[in-house]
């Protein structure tokens, strides 16, 4: 009686099943891989903008470095008079003025000191967006995956849920016999809203990542997206030393850190130059008119006399920050190293508990459920085992998938600290 009931009921189900089937794959959206969803997040996010911005202020800024002072002019007018010598008697009066042109011109090497500092500011907004792609790249993958993640415990849940609410329409639909049926429809209800919770919860989580994807590629936030299955694999590592000494070497951070300390210790050489004197050459001109009219024209030097040495506190104040630079670089070091292998042990466990776990794991626990199902129609099994084990079908599914997940987000900061560069052993 309960096949045949059940049969009938699954006839009826199906065009419903089909339905909801069609309906998934029409919200699924364009599906797409984790590399390929990294490469549109990196070339379509618009706050990339700014930092390509900036490596151009900062080539503008180092052509500017190298050029001159711009020259000075001085314009002079007044009043000249001219008495005689003997009885002081005016003979004449009229206008003057001068006109000169100088060009100050720096030495010690003091252009090409700022020149390089110059310098070191390009190189510092170049790794700033490269580590702005890596970071993003990073991000994006691991968004992708929790996707990806979410659509698969939903998928799951919602399948456990159809399974237990057509069993209890079957158990409702025979003539019951006892209180026995009843309370089996029950339980199973309660297990399908049990199931269905935990499908609106992994359905929250995909949400979220979508429209944090979807904002990060400039895209508008109702836009679907669905996730190739990505490669499951997970590489074997270097040790912790090797992977601290790769970050120590290729860490964005860091290299911006060592640029800075070094373009520090340039300012406090840039500082100490301000000694030196300027001198400013150039060409003067001037005409008297009173009782003759005058004229001079030559060539006017002028310099600063470093008297006072006020450059002093300008190069006290240049070599504390250097020194705040190299402590501030020093402990980006052990933090960094700190972090990496906080990340390789992180990574490690989740991959030692992985590969205890049967690559076919989830396809085995999804078969188990189908077969607790089958002979639970059959009545060869209680239903406390049937419940017990689509529970753990829902269960074993999303500790696989959560671990996975938190080995790849390890996985990706070990990358991102190694400066996006692979570690492949």
């Amino acid at each position: 009686m309960r096949i045949v009931a059940l049969a009938l009921m699954v006839g009826a189900v199906m065009p419903t099943a089909a339905h909801a089937q069609m309906s998934a794959q029409t919200r699924a959206g364009t599906a797409i891989s984790l590399d390929r969803l990294a490469q549109d997040v990196i070339a379509n996010n618009p706050e990339r903008q700014f930092y390509q911005r900036q490596i151009e202020t900062a080539g503008v800024e180092r052509s500017a470095a190298g050029r001159w002072a711009d020259p000075e002019t001085v314009v002079e007018f007044g009043q000249r008079r001219a008495d005689d010598r003997t009885t002081g008697m005016p003979l004449g009066d009229g206008l003057t003025y001068a006109v000169s042109v100088v060009q100050p011109i720096e030495f010690g090497g003091r252009i090409a000191l700022r020149r390089a500092i110059a310098e070191r500011q390009v190189d510092l907004a170049k790794m700033g967006l490269q580590q702005f792609d890596a970071t993003l790249a990073a991000r994006a993958r691991t968004l992708g995956y929790a996707l990806f993640a979410a659509d698969e415990k939903a998928g799951v849940a919602r399948e456990v849920a159809t399974r237990m609410r057509t069993l209890a329409r079957v158990i409702v639909s025979r003539d019951p016999a006892g209180p026995a049926p009843r309370l089996e429809a029950a339980s199973l209800q309660a297990g399908a809203i049990s199931a269905e919770r935990t499908a609106a919860i992994a359905d929250a989580e995909a949400n979220s990542a979508l429209y944090e994807l979807n904002q990060l590629r400039g895209a508008p936030f109702a836009a679907r997206l669905r996730i190739v299955r990505p490669d499951m694999s997970l590489p074997d590592l270097p040790s912790g030393t090797t992977l601290a000494a790769n970050a120590t070497a290729n860490n964005f951070e860091l290299k911006a850190l060592r640029a800075q300390f070094e373009q520090q210790g340039l300012r406090v050489d840039l500082a100490r130059k301000a000694r030196l004197p300027i001198v400013g050459v150039g060409p003067y001109y001037d005409r008297a008119r009173s009782d003759i009219r005058e004229t001079n024209y030559g060539v006017r030097l002028s310099t600063t006399i470093p008297l006072w040495n006020r450059q002093a506190g300008e190069v006290a104040v240049e070599q504390g920050r250097q020194a705040q630079a190299n402590a501030t670089l020093i402990n980006a070091e052990r933090r960094v190293a700190r972090d990496v292998f906080d990340q390789a042990a992180q990574y490690e466990a989740k991959r030692s508990a992985l590969g205890k776990w049967d690559g076919n794991t989830p396809r085995s626990f999804a078969d188990t459920a189908e077969e607790a199902n089958r002979n639970f129609q059959l009545g060869a099994i209680p239903l406390a085992i049937y419940m017990q084990m689509q529970q753990s079908y829902i269960d074993a599914t999303n500790a696989l998938l959560d671990t996975r997940r938190e080995a790849l987000e390890a996985l990706l900061m070990l990358r991102a600290l190694n400066g996006g560069t692979a570690l492949a052993r």
